[in-house]
Formats: structure tokens, sequence, C-alpha cells
């Protein structure tokens, strides 16, 4: 496909419609459209084609002239006068143009391509930039620059997707010494390109999706540090700190290894698997019915709260890497705030006296009170689902989309409904949860894909021990296998998204089901993989769930 375009010469050069040309004046073609619109003299044109120019250069370079204004001349007598808009901006196929193979044209109109002859001996191609491949690119890579600058990155990549597809090979030029430093410059010009793309899937919502061919790249060319760089933070930014950490490793003993230092894009990529965000202080919101410690992570895009399931605190949460790194690629979209609800690390202990989830509903409103939100976006996962629900059924107005990842209305099953574990296999559960001692794997149980992972493990095994104590931890996993919210659902109004993992250990993959057919405004996404938390095994979840709260 020819994309619009009337010359190309990213690959085998060309002119569309027109006559095809011969070797010598295709590499002619080349030279003026990658200096266009500048002009090159007919001694320039020589050297660049010729090693040692013949006595006839000249004559024989005007013929070729000749011949591409011939070409261009027809090219332009069939060229469409509307030109239709493809995927990501480009031009696509033109009214009235049907093949490249120079089919009758329904409408004629001049674009303008023709070949100058400015002063006595200099020629250049007169064309729109939009009608070469070579113009194409350069405004889809200034587009992707500030759709970037805008916080689009996935908007950009899609441009920068297009405009690597017209990149069709190297540009044709003769093979002369001349010629070689322009070769080897528009090589590094598509380089950047890649980089370019690359860089953008991995600032956007699914950074795993550049994996396969950042790995590809990096085995190729070792010393590519700005490959490296993406590399790593897509490794990050995709659940994977272990392997991210591995390839800085790797991308600096190359280094090493040929006297180079890491540059400051690699050290910075390193630096970011390693730190957590740097607006993670802890704050209190508090009134009259105690306080409720929350951090604010970000300020950019829409407020959305993160409530953590199980025992995680916000002073644990972004200790560990798999949770710290799946919050700042949330964070890259959206003014992330998380909190501890009553009865879990920094905040209040639970009333005795008031039902605990009614408690917990209050944490959130009371945390978005203090922070200034009216309408927020509401990301629960687990048991923190019932929350979310409880909270988005009381209070319709204040949460704007809400997302439920691995969810359930409530867990044990019963006789009208028939998800979820048996009652004596849910108490058994919570008591060797609680109880360590017992031997229960807790990590198996919620995260299989990390079981492996002792760093994983020890954060997992330290944070659970300083949540709460023994007592409460067993009364707040009560409260969690023993809610039941299903009256609640008709009156949870905001659009809501079930995430779910197929093949989920923890979670009967029934409850998500069960909600998607009964509140009013939900959709249901199945996404591969085993774990009951969101921020560990595969991407998807996440890319579903941004994909959802900002569209």
């Amino acid at each position: 496909m020819w994309s619009g375009c009337v010359v190309r010469v990213l690959g085998t050069a060309g002119v569309r419609s027109g006559p095809r040309l011969e070797r010598k004046a295709r590499e002619l073609l080349t030279v003026l459209t990658v200096h266009a619109p500048a002009a090159v003299t007919l001694d320039e044109m020589a050297r660049l084609l010729w090693d040692d120019p013949p006595p006839s250069a000249v004559k024989t370079l005007r013929a070729h002239l000749s011949r591409i204004r011939a070409a261009l001349s027809t090219s332009v007598a069939l060229s469409g006068t509307a030109a239709l808009s493809g995927p990501g901006g480009f031009p696509g196929r033109r009214a009235g143009v049907d093949s490249e193979d120079g089919a009758e044209s329904r409408d004629a109109v001049d674009v303008g391509a023709r070949i100058e002859r400015v002063g006595r001996d200099a020629y250049r191609l007169a064309i729109e930039p939009g009608h070469t491949d070579v113009g194409l690119i350069a405004d889809a890579r200034a587009r992707a620059r500030r759709l970037l600058g805008d916080g689009r990155p996935d908007s950009a990549a899609a441009v920068l997707a297009e405009a690597r597809e017209l990149w069709r090979g190297d540009p044709e030029l003769p093979d002369t010494v001349a010629a070689a430093a322009l070769r080897q410059g528009w090589r590094q010009e598509r380089r950047l390109l890649i980089q370019e793309h690359l860089g953008c899937l991995v600032a956007g919502a699914d950074p795993g999706a550049a994996l396969g061919e950042l790995e590809r790249l990096t085995t190729a060319d070792p010393l590519d540090e700005p490959l490296w760089a993406h590399y790593v933070r897509a490794l990050n930014r995709a659940g994977r700190p272990t392997e991210a950490l591995r390839a800085a490793a790797t991308a600096r003993a190359a280094l090493v290894e040929v006297g180079l230092d890491p540059s400051a894009a690699l050290r910075a990529a390193q630096t970011e698997v390693l730190r957590p965000p740097a607006t993670a202080a802890v704050r209190y919101a508090t009134d009259g019915t105690g306080s409720t410690a929350y951090s604010r992570l970000s300020d950019r895009g829409h407020d959305l709260v993160v409530l953590n399931p199980g025992m995680l605190t916000i002073d644990g949460l972004l200790d560990g890497p798999y949770a710290r790194t799946a919050l700042n690629a949330l964070s890259e979209h959206a003014a992330v705030l998380c909190l501890d609800r009553r009865g879990i690390g920094l905040s209040d202990p639970l009333d005795p006296e008031r039902p605990p989830l009614q408690q917990w509903a209050d944490d959130v409103r009371r945390v978005l009170d203090a922070a200034g939100i009216r309408r927020t976006d509401l990301f629960a996962n687990f048991d923190t689902g019932l929350v979310a629900l409880e909270f988005a059924a009381r209070h319709p107005d204040r949460v704007r989309r809400l997302v439920l990842a691995q969810c359930f209305p409530r867990y044990t099953r019963s006789g009208d409904y028939p998800y979820g574990l048996d009652r004596r296999t849910t108490e058994t559960l919570i008591r060797d949860t609680v109880s360590p001692a017992r031997g229960m794997d807790s990590v198996a149980q919620a995260a299989p894909s990390v079981a492996a992972d002792e760093t994983f493990r020890q954060w997992w095994n330290r944070l659970g021990r300083r949540a709460a104590a023994p007592a409460p931890a067993a009364a707040i996993r009560a409260v969690a296998t023993g809610a039941d919210v299903r009256h609640r659902l008709p009156e949870v109004t905001a659009p809501t998204l079930i995430l779910h993992r197929r093949n989920c250990l923890n979670v009967d993959i029934g409850h998500a089901h069960y909600l998607a057919a009964h509140l009013p405004s939900a959709h249901l996404r199945v996404a591969p993989g085993t774990d009951a938390l969101w921020f560990t095994d595969s991407a998807e979840l996440r890319r579903y769930a941004t994909d959802f709260l900002t569209a």
C-alpha cells in the first residue's frame, strides 16, 4: 500500500501510478526526495551516483531527471481528489485510485509534484511533504511527540506504528562512498523511529506489548542503551521487577566490557524499579468518628481510589516491587490515592459497635472529603470489592466509574448462591491464614505466579505480620468472607468493569458472571492468569482497567 504517497523512497523507490524507473533514476529520485525541499546541484548528484563520474554524467543525469518528470506527471494525472483519513490520521487510499498497478482514475488533480530547476545547475523536488513517505513519517513523529507531551502515549504509539509500516527498507541509494554516510544517517533515523515507538508502548497502558521486540533487539545489539532503558522500564511496568533488574545488570555488563559507562537513561530506568513514588507521604482524614490513613501517589488525570486487598497497608504496599510497579503504572494515567481501612495498618481500630463494612465505606467517604474529591473512580480487588459495592450503593453521586478485579458479592456458597467455597472450608481457610504455624501457604493461594519468588514471599509475610494482630485479623477475614452485598447491586449505578483471571485459584469465576448479570451497568473482561492479586501475574488486568478508566 502507498498510504496516499505520490513518491516513496524508503525501500524500492518509485512514483505512484507512474512508469517503472530504472535503477539510476530511482537512486536519483531518492536523493532528491531526502533532500527536499532543498536543491541538489548536478555535481553533488554525480558524486553521489558514481564514485568516478563518467564524462557523460551531466547528460545522463538530465535524462534521468526527464524520466522522473514524466513519471510524476503520470502520477499527478492519476491521483484522486479526496484523501480518506486512515487510522492514526494517515491519508488513506485516494478516491479514484484503485490500486498500485496504475488503474484508471475517475478524477485528476495537480498535487504539485514536479522537478524544478534552481539557478544554473541545481534541481529540487517540489512536492508537499504529505505526498512522500519521508514527509509522512516526519509528520507522524512530530504528532507523536505532541501526543506524548499531552499524556497520550497509546495514541502516540498508534501513530508511530503506522509510520513504521510505511518505512519498508533502506532508502534506495547508490552503492558509493559519498552515499554511504547518507544511507547510514537514514538507518539511524529508522532506529530512532523504532525507539520512539517502543518508548510510547512502554509508557502506555500495555507495556508488555513491547517486550518481545525489545528482547529481540537488545539481544541483537547489546550496546543499544536506549532500547535497554525501554526494556528495563517495560519489564518493571509489566509487573516483572526482578527481570527488570536482571536486564539492567546485563546491559551494564555489556557496556562495561567495551569500556562504556551506563547512560543517565539506563540508570534512571533501573532506579525506577527500586524507588517508591516521591509523593507517597501518609496523611490522615479525621472526623468525629475516627481517623483513616491515606496516601496520594499522583495528581494526573481523574481521581482514582485503589482499595488494597486483604491486609496490605499503604506504608508497606510501596515496599513491594510488584505492587509498586503496578501502582506507578496506574499513576501515569490517574491521580491515584490509597488508604488503610479501619482495623488495618495506620488507621484507627474498628468500632465494635458498628458493622465493619459500613465503617470501611465511611473510610472511603472520609478520605474523599479530606482530599477535596467530589467524585472518583474506584478500583477494588478481592475482598475490597465488598467495600466498593457498599460505598457505590450508598453514595452513587460520588463514584464516576468502578473496577472490580477478582471480586465477589459474597465469598461463601449458599443454597441460593452456588459460587465460592462452602462454609466449613471458608472457616478453615480463615483460621489457617491467620495462624501461619498451621502451614497454610497464603502466597500460593493469593498469587501462585510468584509463589517461587522468595523476595515476594518475604515481603508478603512481613506485611501480613504488621498489618493487624491475630484477633483483629481473624475478625476482618470473617467479615470479608461472611458479608453479603447482593442486595446492594441494583443500587450501584456507576459504569462498572468486572475483571477476572480465567484460572484464578482463589476466587471462583462464577462470582464475576453473577456480578456482570446483576449490576445495572457492567461488563466482564476475562484475562489469562491464576492470581487473585491484581498487581501480580499477567498485565492484561491493568491494561483493561486503564482503557476503561481513560475512555
